[in-house]
């Protein structure tokens, strides 16, 4: 009888055994399913951590999407930067609006489009030059290219008072050279007209969830008018930004006195 009972009890703790055996392993099993989901739950915030500090490069300068990605979460003051000697270029493609409106009527705005966003992104490939890395995109309005130089101010020590100045008009010429390549192949006969001028600017990001960094002052609204008063074909300056450039060894000639609205002097 005794016998029996342990022969009975015998069974029952080897089945036991094997219960915490199979239990460890399927233990053992779901910890390592967890950590590689864990890991690769990392790995994907680390991509989209990247791809959007990517995205925000693309829509602000370097030095103002570093200043918001080192800020902390609930630091929401207004991003504010005064300059006193920013260069500032506006550069319309004469004639694309007009242009447009033709192959609208046809049915063919579409295409127009295309063409402009070639031109655009033919002018932004610019950017990426290491001649021109003072010179910062600030928006298109239209057919309008906005630029600016002198802005980042981590490069304000290493810079002659106006080299990015002189850099700015290079960056000028060079879009009109790729708009003419532009033109041979699309056979077209579009011209940049650009307007530069010099002095303070204050730049600073509107919106949260939707920033836009962007440039306001005289010196602004100066150059808007040197465009707008412009000669296609031609890039116009103020007698005070010929003075410098004329010192950097450009080579300007008069075009005489011209009213500009709300500019004096």
């Amino acid at each position: 009888s005794v016998l029996l009972s342990q022969t009975a009890i015998l069974p029952f703790h080897g089945a036991g055994d094997q219960f915490c055996v199979f239990q460890w392993e399927a233990t053992a099993r779901l910890d390592f399913l967890w950590r590689l989901q864990a890991q690769q739950e990392v790995e994907d915030m680390r991509e989209l951590r990247e791809h959007n500090e990517c995205l925000l490069h693309n829509i602000l300068p370097m030095h103002v999407a570093r200043h918001f990605l080192e800020r902390s979460k609930n630091d929401e003051e207004l991003y504010s930067q005064s300059y006193d000697d920013v260069g500032v270029m506006f550069a319309s493609i004469a004639g694309f609006n007009e242009y447009y409106e033709q192959k609208e009527i046809k049915h063919e705005g579409v295409d127009c489009l295309r063409l402009l966003n070639e031109i655009i992104a033919g002018f932004d490939e610019l950017l990426e030059e290491s001649y021109f890395h003072f010179v910062e995109k600030i928006k298109t309005i239209g057919s309008c290219y906005m630029a600016a130089s002198g802005l980042a101010p981590d490069k304000q020590a290493c810079m002659d008072e106006w080299n990015h100045l002189s850099e700015l008009v290079l960056f000028a010429l060079a879009m009109q050279e790729t708009l003419k390549e532009i033109n041979r192949h699309s056979a077209k006969n579009f011209q940049l007209r650009v307007g530069i001028a010099h002095g303070p600017v204050v730049a600073g990001v509107i919106g949260a969830t939707k920033p836009q960094y962007d440039i306001w002052g005289t010196t602004v609204n100066l150059a808007s008018r040197m465009d707008s008063t412009g000669v296609s074909g031609r890039i116009q300056v103020p007698e005070a930004t010929r003075k410098i450039l004329a010192e950097w060894g450009f080579i300007l000639e008069l075009r005489g006195e011209i009213f500009v609205k709300g500019v004096s002097g």
